[in-house]
């Protein structure tokens, strides 16, 4: 492949939000002769090549390189939302000594204009992003290929571009994160990583269902490359001084988002790449599922079994045995072996349970969908006008077709067939699959499959989720999705796909979600015990315990799942877990509410929220679920797991109220029905009553369990939110010179709050609820009241 590349500026112009730079190129470029020569396009034909930057704040601008300007701008498919970001901006333009200088309020780029660099600074100079240029070997040659394009010869025939990318500076303390889903280490730094949606067949390598080119640095930047083309990704492994971008297409833009906070960067990245709608609150309880349950009265066995025993459950999933065979996806029940479907979903509603199907967007032949789909015109075809059929594509290995969602009728019968379902009772689909969508596809937009491969996932949820929200509303809209791209956090929710059944494809399946969780998708799950085979008890409790304190909790593979499938100490175990979840419930929909807002994820990396300590970059076996909680799965069999407390914080055991100081790490040996879960000091965590099922509505009785600083006076609040009211309640705790002060935010709400304070060494002088003296009491506090327990250490606050 020949490599062209930009080494000077001929000409720029510019307004009071972008730059447009007249590019010189040379296909010779090496670092040896590396100068700014009077014509450097003499070996290209003597053609220039523009650079766009566009500003949409201060802090963030769009970088795009077009390698065929003659054909026009770039139509990006992805939908970003600029508007939601723009702000007033005018730039200060200036060009000194052969640099051109584009300064805002918050940053600075540099550009060579005699020899062609590229910089982004703070005000004060300090680099934040730098193209590679100085990465040479002894002999003088670069590692690593700068800004430009690089061409192929077809058939010993004209030369035609492949890819477009550049070479950026890596720092030695550098930690690069996000990009999608990817199973391998939290830190990208060292690794190949490419953007292309495939089926990885296990978790195990970068390969993955979910792609976002999307990444965060700790230089204090974000960068989103800007295509649904496949990108390549080169983080350090090649050379440790260079990261390297490819995009296969002949544009390469992306948008850069400057701020030394990872919460800042992604809050907005998800406004312009979409905020999330909020979950349904029954979707935060307990799923159960198997491939698969095969009939009715298998499904109302498991059922049964579920409320006999006690086990917490709000949905229950069919895989692809609730349509017939040879007919998957037609989405038509078989009725031989689930009849009466309709009084079938009648009955689990009534017990409690929300059912969900899962589905493909792969048609079969020989069925009566694929003829009406053939007919019209409903496919992707093959470049001739005919459907574009292949072999083992469908579930069962058997032929089909894929289903166009750039066709806007396609589209609409492909919703109809799931309106009907949903209102027959269906809540939600399983929407799998999406990424086999080959390259040389044709779509009804004119274009291939190789700019739609990677979105095609996007549009495929989008229409499921719509057609959903076309019946039940988008309060009650929910998918269970496989494959995403850039936005697709737009249609919640996605699970990290076939894991081994082991404690390293538990791990696996946990650095994938935190890498999701840093790529602007707050909501992400897991199969409970792992995909394929079956689990040992050992494995599956573990991923119980972890997979019941995520965003989302589903118990799903091969073989039976079902906690009684393990023993009874599994079920023992399981249902303290389940209970748990449940208790936590209103905390865990506090957050989902928030994401709605922020767009950050309820699952949260310590890097998130701990980003100066630089012990926590590389730790991606433990999690936060929201701020107030640490979570270390076990991932060994023997029970042994180390815990990093991350600094800047002290921590409780949630188990037994142990203190512990922040920054160091806990060597623990932890027996099969225990989990390491941590309270952060001075934090306000509601809880409530456990249930069968999810209680829709705020609780009748919530219990802010106030955790105070371990040293000095605590000053703490929590965000409650007030489902009824749709609103968030400020519920606070101050505790002063031994008094008391409890802040409920909430008017007449008040009443719904109790509040227990441990780790109150002695009794408080005062205590007073909205500035409002409580009687001290002995005993259980009535309302207006409080009571103190010595030997437990605990204040009791009825503020009613």
């Amino acid at each position: 492949m020949q490599r062209t590349t930009v080494v000077g500026v001929a000409d720029y112009a510019y307004t009071s939000d972008s730059v447009t730079l007249d590019c010189c190129i040379d296909d010779e470029f090496t670092a040896t002769d590396w100068k700014y020569r009077e014509n450097a396009n003499e070996g290209a034909g003597g053609r220039t090549v523009p650079v766009t930057l566009e500003f949409y704040n201060p802090s963030t601008f769009r970088f795009e390189f077009r390698a065929n300007p003659e054909v026009g701008a770039t139509e990006t498919l992805n939908d970003l939302n600029e508007a939601a970001i723009r702000d007033d901006i005018e730039l200060d333009v200036t060009e000194t000594n052969g640099e051109l200088r584009v300064e805002t309020s918050a940053l600075r780029v540099v550009i060579g204009l005699e020899e062609w660099s590229f910089a982004v600074t703070e005000p004060d100079g300090t680099i934040l992003f730098e193209e590679q240029r100085e990465d040479i070997d002894v002999h003088g040659d670069l590692r690593v290929e700068p800004l430009g394009f690089s061409e192929v010869v077809d058939d010993a025939g004209p030369d035609k571009v492949a890819t477009t990318g550049t070479a950026l500076d890596l720092a030695p303390d550098e930690g690069v994160y996000g990009l999608g889903e990817k199973f391998v280490e939290f830190n990208k730094r060292g690794r190949e990583i490419t953007s292309w949606t495939v089926e990885p067949y296990g978790t195990e390598t970068e390969n993955s269902y979910k792609n976002v080119p999307f990444h965060l640095s700790t230089r204090g930047y974000g960068l989103l490359v800007d295509t649904t083309n496949k990108v390549e990704y080169d983080l350090g492994k090649t050379t440790t001084a260079s990261a390297t971008i490819n995009v296969h297409d002949d544009t390469f833009a992306f948008v850069f988002f400057c701020d030394p906070s990872f919460k800042e960067i992604l809050q907005e990245y998800t406004v312009m790449s979409g905020r999330v709608d909020m979950p349904p609150k029954w979707s935060f309880g307990v799923w159960m599922s198997r491939l698969g349950y095969e009939s009715r009265e298998h499904l109302e066995e498991i059922t049964a079994e579920l409320r006999d025993r006690e086990i917490p459950c709000d949905v229950v999933h069919l895989d692809p045995f609730w349509m017939r065979d040879f007919r998957s996806c037609d989405l038509e029940w078989d009725t031989n072996q689930f009849p009466d479907p309709e009084g079938m979903i009648e009955k689990l509603r009534e017990e409690g349970f929300h059912l969900s199907l899962w589905e493909h967007p792969y048609v079969p032949v020989g069925s009566t969908a694929f003829e009406e789909g053939r007919e019209g015109g409903y496919f992707v075809t093959d470049g001739t006008g005919s459907p574009y059929v292949m072999d083992n594509l469908c579930q069962g290995d058997y032929r089909g077709a894929i289903v166009d969602f750039t066709h806007p009728d396609a589209v609409e019968w492909w919703k109809d067939k799931h309106r009907r379902l949903v209102e027959m009772g269906v809540d939600v689909f399983k929407t799998d699959y999406g990424e086999g969508i080959p390259a040389d596809a044709a779509f009804a937009n004119g274009l291939t499959g190789k700019p739609m491969h990677n979105f095609y996932p996007f549009l495929y949820n989008e229409a499921v989720y719509e057609a959903i929200a076309d019946v039940n509303g988008r309060d009650e809209a929910l998918v269970w999705g496989r494959s995403a791209w850039i936005g697709n956090q737009r249609f919640p929710m996605y699970w990290g796909g076939d894991a081994q059944t082991s404690f390293s494809g538990m791990a696996s399946a946990l650095r994938g979600g935190l890498s999701l969780s840093l790529s602007g998708f707050p909501f992400w799950s897991h199969d409970i015990g792992g995909f394929r085979g079956t689990p040992s008890e050992e494995v599956y409790v573990r991923w119980s315990q972890f997979g019941l304190l995520s965003s989302h909790a589903r118990c799903h593979g091969t073989t039976p799942r079902e906690p009684w499938a393990f023993g009874e100490e599994a079920v023992r175990i399981f249902k303290k877990f389940a209970r748990l979840r449940y208790r936590l419930l209103s905390y865990l929909y506090s957050y989902a509410a928030a994401a709605r807002e922020t767009g950050l994820p309820v699952v949260r990396p310590l890097v998130l929220e701990y980003q100066n300590d630089p012990s926590v970059s590389d730790v991606d076996l433990q999690y936060l679920l929201g701020e107030e909680l640490l979570v270390a799965p076990v991932f060994d069999e023997s029970g042994r797991v180390d815990i990093y407390l991350p600094d800047g914080d002290d921590w409780a055991d949630y188990w037994t109220g142990e203190r512990y100081d922040g920054g160091q790490t806990l060597r623990r040996e932890v027996p099969l029905d225990q989990m390491p879960l941590f309270v952060r000091a001075e934090s306000v965590l509601p809880l409530h009553e456990s249930s069968q099922t999810v209680e829709e509505g705020t609780p009748d009785e919530v219990t802010l369990r106030v955790t105070p600083a371990a040293r000095g006076d605590t000053q703490t609040s929590f965000d409650f939110y007030d489902e009824d009211c749709d609103e968030f309640v400020d519920v606070g705790c101050s505790i002063l010179e031994g008094e008391i002060d409890i802040s409920i935010d909430s008017g007449e709400r008040t009443q719904i709050f109790q509040v227990k304070i441990v780790d109150v060494e002695r009794v408080p002088d005062a205590v007073r609820t909205n500035g409002a003296n409580c009687e001290h009491v002995d005993g259980a506090p009535g309302e207006g009241k409080w009571s103190y327990d010595a030997e437990a250490e605990t204040v009791h606050v009825n503020p009613r």
